[in-house]
């Protein structure tokens, strides 16, 4: 059975939404440099926010609010929870958003439907309702009035920014699914292959000099360049080999890097380092042999988790080079 990830964000109960709703939001790393989770009291109307510079409240920012309701938000709760919005805006709390999300699991009535998609009707409402549906919902035992400063953040406000956004909805966006993985154990599917560019690109120098300098110690000789290297009659296979392991390893970061939640490839990686280290510290013959026994070794560990499932072993023996480009486990010591 296909498990329906809508029903699943349904259920779960206000904090959770406020929580996955920030892991999803922290994603989208190309409209936001930071995001924030304001929950509880004082949070003048803000559950998520995603910050669009480092000025934060005084610079571009966008509101994730959040309603786990038993029904679809009603037009009043949604004329007051924009109003507190305004309202906070209007005392200089924060700058009005760049755009604003109401993430409601069950939806949002048609009213509410038919306002976000005639945003200037939107905002004549609210001057028009503001004393019926959204003055005696802003602070408890008081009723707000539309006062100068409410109208003019009203009139400043783009209405055209104002969104909604269902379970389904949120499930099928494209940044979610990291969430979908750590919330709900959603399956991403295994990476592309790696693709071998023809010359050596300069994230490879420092495993491929190390490996040269290790084949050249082997042959008692010194190769002039990459191509000298690649036509010897020995080792230039192995050295086409590597690098078809290392951009399958590279293929894996992104995908993975991308479907999952951050911490899944530092764990991947960090049971692999563990699973060789200690060949790598062995004594060997020489630094080739250390490279050959170090692969091999890489083929037979088995990380746990998601990753460790369908990280082939070119993607194992490939992480290895990254290891010696970063010098945490160098071919050459």
């Amino acid at each position: 059975m296909i498990p329906n990830y809508a029903a699943r964000i349904r259920a779960l109960n206000d904090d959770e939404l406020e929580r996955f709703v920030k892991d999803w939001a922290t994603r989208r790393t190309r409209d936001y440099v930071e995001t924030q989770r304001w929950s509880g009291t004082g949070d003048m109307g803000r559950d998520v926010v995603g910050y669009v510079t480092r000025q934060r409240h005084e610079g571009d920012w966008d509101n994730f609010q959040c309603k786990q309701l038993s029904t679809r938000l009603s037009e009043r709760e949604a004329f007051v929870e924009l109003g507190k919005i305004f309202m906070h805006s209007a005392a200089g709390e924060y700058r009005l958003p760049r755009e604003y999300t109401f993430v409601a699991p069950k939806g949002v009535v048609r009213n509410v439907q038919n306002y976000v998609a005639h945003p200037e009707r939107f905002r004549q409402a609210f001057l028009d309702r503001w004393g019926e549906l959204v003055a005696p919902g802003l602070v408890e035992n008081q009723v707000v009035p539309l006062s100068p400063e409410i109208r003019d953040a009203i009139a400043r406000f783009d209405f055209t920014s104002v969104h909604w956004l269902d379970a389904a909805g949120l499930a099928e966006n494209e940044y979610a699914v990291p969430a979908l993985v750590k919330w709900f154990a959603y399956d991403p599917g295994a990476a592309p292959a790696g693709v071998t560019p023809d010359l050596p690109q300069d994230e490879e120098a420092p495993y491929i000099e190390q490996l040269i300098g290790l084949y050249g110690a082997r042959r008692n000789k010194t190769f002039a360049d990459f191509n000298a290297a690649l036509a010897d009659p020995d080792w230039g296979e192995h050295l086409r080999e590597q690098r078809t392991r290392y951009f399958e390893a590279a293929a894996f970061d992104r995908y993975y890097r991308d479907s999952t939640p951050p911490d899944y490839l530092a764990t991947f990686k960090d049971d692999l380092y563990h699973g060789v280290v200690d060949t790598h510290r062995d004594q060997h013959a020489d630094g080739l042999a250390r490279v050959l026994k170090v692969l091999a070794q890489a083929s037979q560990v088995s990380p746990a988790g998601i990753l460790g499932h369908y990280a082939k072993v070119p993607v194992k023996q490939g992480t290895c080079h990254q290891f010696a480009n970063e010098g945490r486990l160098p071919w050459r010591k």
